[in-house]
């Protein structure tokens, strides 16, 4: 071959391997069958295209089980049979007790066709289940510890969760043996408001049978069941709010005038006394016997456990007469509960008004070890904000789900107010038509203006929200000498901010301001925790100065490349990371310890560095594992290896096609025997596990090789294979 044509193949070669190095493996295989076209003999060429198109296979098969476990937010396939099939299996799952995976096959149909009313109704029944049998389970351990104080809180929350879960008759029954018969009295002290139900869209029914659709809600059904809401939630002062609303508009409403005649008498016995878990009066009992009754008894019950607990088995050990009972000696066990935000690809969540981070698979924890309220909120730019109070108990371990509601979805109460002037004077403009100072908007961004003669005033575009109140906005006239400056976080920053003029802070622990000014020059500076500072310099005219600020993250973390070829099993800093072909991994700047073991080559430890907001790369370069060598014959002629000339496939293991997205090598050694039959198969590595090792075996014991010679004649040895697998 001329020199020329040499010269040529190795700058193909090089272009090759140059290209693999930046992920472009298609435009490499174009490389290197050109060098075929010179040389089709080249072996070496060859092996090297085998290689990088089992790299594109095992790429293409990782974007594959990658893509369908992910799903745009709106993305509704229409798959009736997939669905009707996922809640199948999650029956099938629930009739077997295992409510997880009931759980997951829900979700999966969820994700196929989102607007599926069965589908979400089933979750949450089966959420319900969940809770109500992990706070049972609880109940039972303090039981046994002999801690009916905390068993009773666990009681109290499957009947705030579930008024009719079936385990809650049981776990009343082992309570009353702690029942002392003087305490009955106290019961007489108990005053009721309303039963509460669970959740609109479901029945209190067992397992997961389909649920029949709703009816239109009427709007004073509506506003019962909001009432109610407040009520669990225990904000009796927005409850009652409601509830004088909703009587102006539905007067005749028979439910409607007792819930706020109960809230009315609520109202003014707030000297000191807490307010006890509400219980159905009688008069509704017999409107709906069937319902109402079972849940009023099981209430009234419970609540007399609680008492009797509290009086009779806390305060003979309160000490002193006069002292006042506390539960300090109470074991407080953390508590860990993992939250996942469905149909958002991105989102930021606060807690108590600080930012949490969100980990790598989309989710984020909350823990804590002191019971009490704590205020969640979860905001993603075209979605409207997330907020609930929630009370987490002691020792709670949980993985719930939140759904975010697209802008335009909720209608809120918008109350305006104009500052320094007599509301009463003031012309109000909403998206630039004249309205009243109450009105009721969608979510989403509106125009404001508050218009008085002799005044001026600037139009300001705010985020209307989703609030379960009344959003009070306050809307500024000044002299013909000032102007208006208007700031505030855009949607998707967590938390709130720091606001500064000039250095004099305007604003803190909120997320916008608006401040009157004089003309002239100012300077402004917004602060956000884990963000870069903010700051304009603004001359301030007639016109006003209005911005949506969003600071930039400070970024801490960096990515780690692996590179797929060969494959290894990943170890960062002593934690197992799965298997390469990988997606980057976000790491915390600094340096990283990263362990790559293959059975094929030898271990490669390697220091890495990361910088924040750059990428680094790891390749696995360690030499060829020796394979363990079968006795040495000792002979002067070289031995030539077997190689399988017939070869069966395995078959796919039950667990592991029920597993899915299962990747990799079973290494096994296979003694030839001089016929080039299969004498014995031995596993030596099965990595992926799930019966693989097995099938493996059983395949290699059906192949048939050439066998090994020595001189020329026959000889019986023991050979190494690979069997892949690749389940979807």
């Amino acid at each position: 071959m001329a020199a020329s044509e040499n010269a040529r193949i190795q700058r193909l070669i090089n272009s090759a391997e140059e290209l693999v190095q930046k992920g472009e493996r298609q435009k490499a295989l174009t490389e290197l069958h050109k060098v075929l076209d010179i040389d089709s003999g080249n072996g070496s060429v060859k092996k090297r295209i085998s290689e990088i198109e089992r790299e594109i296979a095992a790429m293409r098969n990782f974007r594959k089980t990658r893509n369908s476990r992910t799903h745009k937010t709106g993305k509704s396939v229409s798959s009736g049979d997939f669905v009707e099939e996922c809640i199948a299996r999650s029956e099938d799952a629930f009739r077997q007790g295992d409510e997880v995976r009931a759980l997951q096959e829900l979700e999966r149909a969820r994700r196929h066709d989102p607007d599926n009313k069965l589908v979400r109704r089933k979750i949450i029944v089966v959420r319900r289940q969940i809770k109500t049998d992990n706070l049972y389970d609880l109940a039972l351990a303090k039981l046994h510890e002999g801690d009916p104080v905390t068993a009773t809180k666990n009681a109290r929350a499957i009947f705030k969760t579930w008024p009719g879960a079936p385990v809650l008759s049981d776990l009343l029954d082992k309570l009353e043996e702690f029942k002392p018969a003087e305490a009955d009295e106290h019961v007489e002290e108990i005053e009721d408001i309303e039963d509460i139900e669970l959740e609109d869209v479901v029945e209190a029914e067992e397992g997961t049978a389909p649920v029949p659709e709703k009816e239109k809600t009427s709007p004073a059904d509506a506003a019962i069941i909001s009432i109610r809401g407040k009520i669990s939630r225990s904000d009796f002062s927005s409850a009652l709010t409601e509830a004088t609303k909703a009587r102006k508009s539905h007067p005749e409403n028979k439910t409607i005038k007792e819930l706020l005649s109960r809230l009315e008498k609520l109202s003014g016995k707030k000297s000191g006394k807490p307010a006890v878990a509400p219980v159905a009066k009688a008069d509704e009992l017999k409107e709906t016997p069937e319902k109402k009754k079972p849940v009023a008894l099981i209430a009234a019950v419970l609540v007399a456990i609680i008492l009797i607990v509290v009086f009779v088995v806390v305060k003979p050990f309160a000490g002193e007469p006069e002292a006042v009972p506390v539960e300090e000696d109470e074991v407080l066990h953390p508590y860990s509960v993992s939250y996942t935000v469905d149909g958002v690809e991105t989102y930021s969540v606060a807690v108590d008004g600080e930012a949490v981070n969100v980990l790598l698979d989309g989710s984020f924890l909350i823990e804590g070890t002191s019971e009490g309220v704590r205020t969640i909120e979860v905001r993603s730019s075209g979605f409207e904000t997330y907020r609930e109070d929630v009370l987490f108990e002691s020792g709670e371990k949980s993985t719930l789900s939140i759904t975010l509601d697209s802008i335009g979805t909720s209608t809120v109460q918008v109350v305006l107010q104009a500052v320094g002037v007599d509301d009463g004077e003031v012309a109000w403009l909403v998206d630039g038509a004249e309205s009243e100072n109450s009105i009721d908007l969608l979510t989403g961004v509106h125009v404001f203006q508050a218009v008085l003669e002799g005044f001026n005033s600037l139009p300001e575009s705010i985020l209307v929200d989703y609030s379960a109140e009344a959003l009070q906005i306050s809307l500024t006239l000044y002299s013909q000498e000032e102007s208006q400056v208007t700031l505030a976080l855009a949607g998707d920053i967590p938390g709130s901010a720091l606001f500064f003029i000039d250095g004099n802070r305007v604003g803190a622990g909120v997320r916008r301001i608006s401040e009157v000014l004089p003309f002239g020059t100012y300077l402004l500076r917004v602060e956000v925790e884990n963000h870069e500072s903010w700051a304009r310099t603004v001359t301030l005219d007639s016109g006003g100065y209005s911005a949506t600020v969003s600071p930039v993250e400070i970024v801490t973390t960096g990515r780690l490349l692996i590179a797929p070829e060969p494959w290894a099993n990943v170890t960062i800093d002593g934690v197992g990371m799965g298997q390469t072909p990988m997606a980057p991994i976000e790491l915390e700047e600094g340096s990283h310890t990263v362990l790559l073991t293959s059975p094929d080559y030898e271990d490669q430890t390697s220091t890495v560095t990361i910088t924040a907001g750059e990428d680094a790369s790891v390749r696995y370069t360690a030499a060829e594992a020796q394979p363990d060598q079968p006795e040495e014959i000792v002979e002067e002629q070289p031995v030539i290896p077997p190689f399988p000339i017939s070869q069966v496939g395995p078959q796919v293991p039950g667990l592991a096609s029920d597993m899915g997205d299962v990747h990799g090598y079973v290494t096994l050694d296979v003694l030839v025997g001089t016929d080039g039959s299969v004498l014995d198969v031995t596993i030596v590595n099965d990595e992926l596990g799930l019966g693989c090792g097995a099938a493996a075996e059983a395949a290699v014991s059906q192949w048939v090789f050439n066998p090994a010679s020595q001189g020329g004649a026959p000889i019986e040895i023991t050979t190494r294979v690979q069997v892949r697998f690749d389940v979807d």
